[in-house]
């Protein structure tokens, strides 16, 4: 089943949350979280909950680094 072009936006989102969430403590754990969720989440899914998809993981770890990278650029203006 193919999921709809949402469902890669709604992973991105929610790594870029994780990373920007986190920022605070550290860029590189926030962006390393958000991947490591990203794979939780297909883990998961492959355990029979769910449509396991590396597009998803990928989407949720390039949302973690955008968000991390976002959040540096700010900080530093």
């Amino acid at each position: 089943m193919k999921m709809p072009p949402i469902d890669k936006q709604a992973h991105f989102w929610w790594g870029w949350a994780i990373a920007a969430t986190l920022y605070p403590v550290s860029l590189w754990l926030g962006i390393f979280v958000a991947a490591l969720m990203g794979a939780a989440k297909e883990i998961w899914d492959a355990q029979g909950h769910g449509t396991p998809d590396v597009l998803d993981f990928a989407a949720t770890a390039l949302g973690g680094a955008v968000g991390g990278f976002c959040c540096l650029l700010l900080t530093s203006l």
